[in-house]
C-alpha cells in the first residue's frame, strides 16, 4: 500500500516527507555502508547519463563497488541524500579526479550539489592535491553550467573511451 492509501487507516503510520533543511550544515559525510551500497547503486540507476543508457541497478553496484574507497556519502538526517567520488589520480596529471557527484531527485536545484562539491574539494585538498580535475557531456547543459558558476574552467574537448562520444575536461584550483 502507499502512504497515501495508509492514511486515515487505524494503527499506522505513513512515512513522513523528508524535511527540507533551512541549513545543508545538517548533512553528514562518510564512507557507504553495505547498505548504503545498494541504495547508491539505485541512486545512480535513476539518474543520467546512467538511466539514458540503460545501466541496470545491478550494473551500478558493481560500478560503485570498484569506487567504493573514493565515496564520500552524504547523508541528511541518516538517510542518503547524494555521494561524490574523488580519485586521487584522473586525466590531468597531479589533479584530484572527481568522477560523479549525483544528487537524489528530490533535493536537485536546492544546493546540495554545491555541499557534495564542497566534499569533494575537502577531500581532494585532504590527498594533497592542488587542482581537481573532471569530465562532462556537453550537452549535459546544467552540470556544464554547474561546474562553470563554482570555477571550473574547459581544458580540453576529449573522446570517451567508454562511449566514444566528446567530453569537456574542466579543471580548477582548489
Amino acid at each position: 500500500m502507499t502512504d497515501k492509501q495508509l492514511e486515515g487507516m487505524p494503527g499506522t503510520n505513513p512515512t513522513p516527507p523528508m524535511a527540507m533543511p533551512t541549513d545543508w550544515k545538517q548533512v553528514k559525510f562518510a564512507p557507504p555502508t553495505d547498505e548504503d551500497m545498494n541504495l547508491l547503486a539505485g541512486l545512480r540507476s535513476g539518474s543520467e547519463p546512467w538511466k539514458q543508457r540503460g545501466e541496470t541497478h545491478a550494473e551500478s553496484l558493481e560500478a560503485l563497488t570498484k569506487l567504493r574507497p573514493f565515496i564520500s556519502v552524504g547523508k541528511l538526517n541518516g538517510a542518503v541524500c547524494g555521494y561524490v567520488t574523488i580519485e586521487r589520480d584522473g586525466p590531468v596529471p597531479g589533479a584530484a579526479y572527481l568522477r560523479n557527484i549525483v544528487v537524489k531527485n528530490e533535493f536537485r536545484q536546492k544546493g546540495l550539489g554545491h555541499v557534495l562539491l564542497d566534499q569533494g574539494l575537502a577531500v581532494a585538498r585532504d590527498m594533497n592535491r592542488k587542482t581537481l580535475a573532471l569530465r562532462v557531456d556537453p550537452a549535459n547543459g546544467p552540470a556544464v553550467s554547474f561546474y562553470r558558476k563554482v570555477g571550473f574552467t574547459t581544458v580540453a574537448t576529449v573522446v570517451s573511451k567508454k562511449s566514444g562520444k566528446l567530453r569537456l575536461l574542466m579543471s580548477r584550483e582548489l
